[in-house]
């Protein structure tokens, strides 16, 4: 089933909130709806009453909340993204509610290990036209086997979203065995994400692996950057808190996360 809805966590912070824009975006370009989700446990007073007011200021998609009072936002979050296969979230790294509960390394990283599906995030230097300024999807590998856990959904997502598909393989300045073999690498690479003949793939050669992401999706200009979150090779790990944090911190547009399921 298409994505449909974009589920979007709040705490009651201006932080959080970042993600509503983000959310807005994506679910027009889709024709889809926001559902926005808060528990009193770790977010405001409130919830029921804020949420409402929040989604009073949105006109343009369909729009529901979902309010919890003693739920872990984590549980509220799954509960509420797993009820349904057309569902996705996204969400913000850096919440500043009583109890940060929208802050990536923690809500964030158990709602993607959890739910088993893709999740956007948001980062503070997010633009609002991210998606309006670009037509790339910038998928960024290591070229490890990871690649195979993101590919789908760099593919499905450009596709729903009209993107064209970008490929970048990150690779260590002294990493001599690429750089012999970076043609082959790169061909053998854009063939796991569709026709080698016509997705463009990159090999950027930088120590500082989040930089070198970030500055290559602003070059493009990318609407959205692609990664994977449990790779443990050639960029130096791309965990929640390291590489993806990293990135998130510089990139202008949301991040595409995936992550390999723990049983492989």
């Amino acid at each position: 089933m298409s994505p449909k809805t974009l589920v979007v966590p709040l705490d009651g912070s201006a932080y959080a909130e970042l993600a509503i824009p983000a959310a807005l975006a994506l679910a027009e370009r889709i024709g889809g709806g926001l559902l926005l989700v808060s528990s009193q446990y770790q977010g405001p007073l409130d919830p029921q009453s804020y949420l409402e007011e929040s989604a009073d200021r949105i006109e343009t998609v369909p729009i529901d909340v979902i309010a919890s009072k003693d739920v872990l936002a984590a549980d509220v979050i799954i509960d509420t993204v797993t009820a349904s296969d057309d569902r996705v979230v996204c969400m913000t790294t850096h919440g500043r509610g009583r109890l940060r509960w929208a802050a990536l390394g923690s809500v964030a990283e158990d709602v993607i290990s959890r739910a088993d599906r893709p999740m956007f995030l948001v980062g503070r230097n997010c633009r609002p036209d991210f998606l309006s300024r670009s037509s790339q999807l910038l998928a960024c590998t290591d070229g490890s086997y990871e690649s195979e856990d993101l590919s789908p959904a760099a593919r499905e997502w450009a596709s729903i979203l009209g993107l064209d598909l970008r490929i970048a393989m990150v690779a260590h300045p002294l990493d001599v065995e690429s750089a012999e073999t970076s043609e082959v690498l790169l061909r053998s690479l854009a063939a796991e994400f569709g026709d080698p003949d016509e997705i463009k793939a990159t090999m950027v050669r930088r120590r500082f692996v989040a930089g070198a992401i970030a500055d290559l999706a602003d070059e493009l200009p990318a609407a959205l950057i692609g990664m994977n979150c449990h790779a443990r090779t050639g960029l130096t790990r791309f965990a929640l808190g390291s590489v993806t944090m990293a990135v998130l911190q510089f990139a202008s547009c949301p991040l595409l996360v995936t992550r390999r399921p723990l049983s492989k």
